[in-house]
């Protein structure tokens, strides 16, 4: 993901949070980490996020009985189509399709193993517009339990491909050569799609977290080439933040490849 690039049909290409309040919610994440927003005309939003000049995120209010949350975005063609397969590949739909403010349509559908995340057919939105530097997302990683039925699953309704990482414990999903996210099997944690927000200092980001009244979850911690730290805001939704330990001069899409390991 760079500045201006065009998101294809099948990929992640946007992340938004669903919560209680969306002024509450500006107010954490921009004080977090350094976001500017749009006005979200009035306290339910929607709220376009923003890092410097470029889109960055989604601030909404959750429809009712819908906890805090963040869900990663696949862009596609036709919203009714991918819910029929979805549902015709072992999954659900929790929210039918609604119309959003940019002339596009949306919806909340649930994997073969009933992790949600969101279809969108793009509309006016062209999806986040940075990646890999301090308050841009870099990385979404499936958690589930079966490796099997997630590549059936993913690989019938969106086309992914899954390969394996020598040596590391997850698999890379891809699409036409193009990394999109990991998949990790078999850990501790609930089934889920992990949300990775690049930072430059995981132990400033903690303290300052619960200074705002958010949680630390888990670290701040090491992996090989990250210092990392799993945080809730106020309302409770989760999100995973990592800084790069050393500066090798990797390319975008190896820091996003290596930010959900761990996640």
């Amino acid at each position: 993901m760079s500045h201006g690039s065009t998101h294809p049909i099948g990929a992640p290409f946007w992340i938004e949070t669903l919560q209680p309040s969306v002024p509450d919610a500006v107010d954490f994440y921009t004080q977090v980490f350094g976001w500017t927003v749009d006005d979200p005309g009035g306290s339910h939003g929607p709220a376009v996020a923003r890092l410097g000049d470029h889109r960055a995120a989604g601030i909404c209010a959750a429809p009712e009985a819908v906890p805090p949350t963040w869900l990663i975005h696949v862009r596609v063609d036709d919203i009714d189509d991918t819910i029929a397969e979805a549902q015709a590949a072992g999954g659900s739909c929790l929210l039918p399709s609604l119309d959003r403010g940019n002339g596009g349509r949306v919806a909340v559908i649930a994997d073969s193993s009933g992790v949600p995340f969101c279809v969108n057919d793009g509309g006016a939105a062209e999806g986040v517009e940075t990646s890999s530097e301090p308050g841009a997302w870099s990385m979404a990683s499936l958690h589930a339990p079966d490796r099997e039925a997630a590549q059936t699953f993913y690989g019938a309704v969106f086309g992914w491909q899954l390969e394996d990482v020598p040596g590391a414990p997850f698999s890379r999903w891809s699409l036409d050569g193009r990394t999109l996210g990991l998949l990790s099997v078999g850990s501790d944690t609930p089934p889920h799609w992990a949300i990775n927000i690049a930072i430059s200092d995981a132990d400033d980001t903690a303290t300052l977290v619960e200074s705002l009244g958010g949680t630390v979850i888990l670290g701040p911690f090491d992996t090989e080439s990250h210092r990392n730290v799993v945080i809730a805001d106020p309302a409770g939704a989760v999100l995973a933040c990592s800084e790069w330990l050393i500066d090798n001069g990797h390319s975008s899409e190896g820091v996003r490849l290596a930010q959900g390991d761990g996640h």
